[in-house]
């Protein structure tokens, strides 16, 4: 698949950028603390999904679930999870937003189904890592679920929640990822302020406080 990015600068340019992807994995489990991703594993095993085998986990998907646009189908007990998004254009590591929509009832039984069952919507503006290295734990995921006509904040937690880059990169390494050019990476989520809801809506964004940037998404659910 080719794309044409929005490739942001630190100066405020604004660059177009063709990207070819060639693969899509999602991880899962990708939280830094392991109490907390323990207690996670306890709460779907309560919904009767099962433990996994790894932590990390890697979930392949295909190129064709990535959705740029505005719509994303999903059943009516699908939900979204903003997530940061590496990808490699070959030359460098590049970061977006992107949201790894799962369906929940096809969870409880099969995870990695549950996710390929599902686009996988993403943004078209991506910054260079390397500008954001200096100040990552600050850097802020977000979302909002409207449900009925009423909006609410779903998540909000920052970087610091998830594995750091470069150990997330080695722990891909050690389970056989070490192709990884071309790649799109979701790099697992952030807790839910108060469990799953199942909207009609999808709004998520990451913000970097210190430079004062944010890349923004939204989608409606199609069921």
């Amino acid at each position: 698949m080719r794309k044409v990015i929005n490739l942001h600068l630190p100066n405020g340019e604004v660059k177009k950028h063709e990207i070819e992807i060639n693969k899509v994995i999602v991880v899962g489990y990708g939280g830094r603390n392991t109490e907390k991703i323990q207690e996670h594993i306890d709460e779907l095993k309560e919904l009767g999904i099962a433990p996994p085998p790894n932590v990390p986990m890697i979930y392949p998907q295909k190129v064709e679930q990535l959705n740029f646009s505005n719509e994303c189908h999903g059943s009516k007990f699908s939900s979204g999870e903003t997530e940061y998004v590496l990808f490699h254009d070959g030359k460098e590591w590049l970061v977006t937003l992107g949201s790894d929509h799962t369906d929940r009832e096809v969870e409880k039984e099969d995870i990695l189904k549950s996710k390929l069952v599902c686009d996988k919507p993403l943004a078209t503006d991506f910054w260079k890592l390397a500008d954001l290295r200096e100040d990552w734990d600050n850097i802020i995921l977000r979302s909002y679920v409207t449900s009925n006509g009423e909006k609410c904040l779903y998540q909000e937690d920052t970087l610091e929640a998830l594995l750091e880059v470069d150990i997330l990169l080695e722990k891909l390494d050690k389970l056989g990822e070490n192709d990884l050019e071309h790649t799109v990476i979701f790099s697992g989520t952030v807790p839910t302020k108060n469990g799953f809801i199942f909207g009609d809506k999808f709004e998520y964004e990451i913000e970097h406080p210190k430079l004062n940037r944010k890349i923004k998404h939204h989608y409606s659910i199609v069921n």
